[in-house]
């Protein structure tokens, strides 16, 4: 799945801590919850109630490039994002870059 598509599917949630956050739309509103302090306490609350709307930004195992992965991963992370909705089997992936 394109990063679009992800997207428009998913519909990542703005990170309402960081005025800053990464990941911008055209209106400057960041998606990317860090992976410390309030923001990752954030993530894991989320986590917690509604885990399949969790997603982990983070270097690819299988590529050279980043991928966001469905669900609350550890190794490799750069960041989370929080989605409306929810994703279904956890195999969920989208391939953000390829290096």
């Amino acid at each position: 799945m394109t990063v679009e598509e992800w997207i428009e599917k998913y519909k990542p949630v703005n990170n309402h801590l960081d005025d800053n956050a990464s990941w911008q739309d055209e209106d400057g509103n960041g998606a990317m919850f860090e992976t410390y302090e309030k923001e990752l306490l954030h993530v894991q609350e989320v986590r917690a109630t509604d885990p399949n709307k969790v997603w982990t930004y983070c270097d690819s195992d299988f590529t050279s490039g980043t991928v966001v992965v469905a669900g609350y991963r550890l190794v490799n992370r750069i960041g989370y994002f929080i989605t409306e909705e929810p994703w279904q089997t956890g195999e969920e992936f989208v391939e953000v870059s390829n290096d």
